[in-house]
């Protein structure tokens, strides 16, 4: 009797740590949404990146401000606002950090710190805090465009500790259509790169050519499309 007590306690634990590391399903085609501009495009353009340790050490954003400029702008500058383990909690408090602008563009990551199992936040707490960093940066900057970004997916274990990772991308995309903004899907393109965990030098940040290869000429496109312009190929 007791070893069939614990031979059900035992299976009702397997099945929950199953639900627990299960991956929710990575996204296939990018969900990619544009959400035109209120005001026409400035000629010079200036955009703050806000982040984790993702951003804070990507090459990206350098070569983005370079494409962009060859995008219709006169000029374009990417100023970077990322902190190492930060998630959305700390993403509130960094608004505020990239200085009185004006600011045209504000790029947005913090899904997979939230999506860790010991640092992150819940679900629903992601949600809320990527409201409040929103409404800050509209009520900071007014008319100012906002995309969030999806990145890479995670190996090994970092893979473990952000199990439902895909999940915390798919907020954005709900992040997206409620609120109005912009969608840049990262994690789309890292599935159809096909490099899997190889790129992941330690399982979580991808190589910086690798990256700005995969981000950096869509990732102008797409703010170009946000003012109406298009970049010469």
């Amino acid at each position: 009797m007791a070893r069939a007590a614990f031979l059900t306690g035992l299976l009702v634990i397997l099945v929950a740590a199953v639900a627990v590391f299960r991956q929710a399903p990575g996204p296939g085609a990018p969900r990619d949404r544009i959400v035109p501009a209120t005001r026409p495009a400035p000629e010079q353009l200036s955009v703050v990146a806000f982040g984790t340790s993702l951003t804070a050490r990507a090459v990206w954003p350098a070569e983005l401000g370079v494409r962009l400029a060859g995008c219709g702008f006169a000029a374009a500058s990417v100023t970077v606002r990322a902190q190492p383990g930060a998630g959305s909690a700390a993403g509130r408090d960094l608004v505020g950090a990239e200085g009185p602008g004006p600011f045209n563009v504000a790029l947005i990551e913090f899904a997979i710190n939230d999506a860790d199992l010991i640092d992150g936040v819940s679900q629903a707490a992601s949600l809320q805090n990527h409201r409040a960093i929103i409404r800050a940066l509209r009520s900071r900057h007014p008319d100012i465009a906002i995309v969030l970004l999806t990145t890479n997916p995670v190996a090994g274990l970092q893979r473990l500790k952000r199990p439902k990772l895909m999940a915390y991308g798919d907020i954005y995309v709900q992040l997206a259509a409620g609120e109005g903004v912009s969608l840049f899907d990262g994690t789309a393109r890292w599935l159809d790169e096909g490099s899997g965990g190889q790129a992941l030098v330690d399982g979580l940040h991808p190589e910086p050519g690798l990256e700005a290869r995969l981000y950096a000429r869509p990732l102008a496109e797409t703010v170009a499309r946000i003012f109406g312009r298009s970049c010469t190929p």
